[in-house]
């Protein structure tokens, strides 16, 4: 069966999952089978399918009728233009994360050093490390199954260490202090958001990812408010703490960062929805 036949069949039956964007998880199934780009696949498509594909293709249109992330299947995603390993125990990094790193970026400066808190696949770190290799900083993440996805994806940025690290946990914060060389300019943290309550009614596919990243405790504000009073034990007296937040949080987390003496600028995401909160103490 040349690919161009083969192609359409996946399509077929990809849009019968995913009637959106069945498409194109087609095409990406088969650049990842085939390892190729999808300039080439479409210079290819006369070219007879080797069968060996079949059993990649066949286990990976089962699991995505399961409700399994595209993500999990490719072992891999994109953020900020880098290749992101996930997996399972990982949490996927969502595009208007990316509005955070964009964040930080506008404020470090050379010489700076910051910290990812929760940082789960240290998409984070890995963004902000290799767009602005002259600042140094930590990828801090308390899962050891995530672990190991954050270490591989920051293996190649030297100006990042990765520390086991309880973001609840004033001891971590202290134990880290001891070891820094300065007080951190700036923190980032994208952590668990989501009333335990609400985390049932979420899609198939957010249920496959880890409860520990999505948990935020029974109103979704737990983290916020025990890293607000904790990281000043490595955050500099005028230094800058960055939030994602959840739809409808931005009151809430904004009051928190108030309470605790931090003015707060608002930022939006793609869908133009609160999303990201740049603070720093008065």
């Amino acid at each position: 069966m040349k690919l161009k036949e083969y192609r359409n069949k996946l399509r077929q039956m990809l849009v019968d999952i995913n009637p959106e964007e069945g498409d194109v998880i087609a095409d990406m199934l088969l650049c990842e089978a085939l390892s190729m780009e999808r300039g080439i696949l479409l210079a290819r498509l006369e070219d007879e399918t080797p069968r060996e594909i079949d059993k990649f293709i066949s286990g990976a249109v089962f699991e995505l009728s399961l409700g399994k992330p595209l993500q999990y299947i490719l072992g891999k995603c994109n953020f900020y233009g880098y290749d992101i390993c996930v997996g399972d125990g990982v949490f996927i990094p969502r595009s208007d994360t990316e509005i955070g790193v964009k964040a930080a970026l506008g404020v470090l400066k050379d010489g700076d050093l910051f910290a990812d808190i929760c940082s789960g696949s240290g998409c984070i770190a890995k963004a902000i490390a290799a767009e602005k290799p002259s600042v140094s900083g930590y990828a801090l993440e308390l899962s050891r199954k995530a672990l190991p996805y954050t270490e591989k994806n920051l293996a190649e940025q030297r100006n990042v260490s990765v520390r086991r690290f309880d973001a609840l946990d004033e001891d971590d914060y202290i134990e880290l202090a001891s070891v820094l060389e300065r007080p951190l300019d700036l923190v980032i943290c994208n952590p668990p958001y989501i009333p335990t309550e609400d985390i049932r009614t979420l899609s198939t596919q957010v249920g496959f990812e880890p409860e520990t990243a999505l948990d935020g405790g029974e109103d979704g504000l737990r983290y916020y408010r025990i890293i607000t009073s904790l990281v000043p034990h490595i955050l500099k007296k005028d230094g800058i703490l960055i939030y994602e937040i959840g739809i409808n949080q931005c009151a809430d987390v904004s009051a928190i960062l108030q309470e605790n003496g931090y003015s707060v600028a608002v930022l939006r995401d793609y869908g133009k929805i609160d999303r990201i909160l740049l603070a720093k103490k008065y």
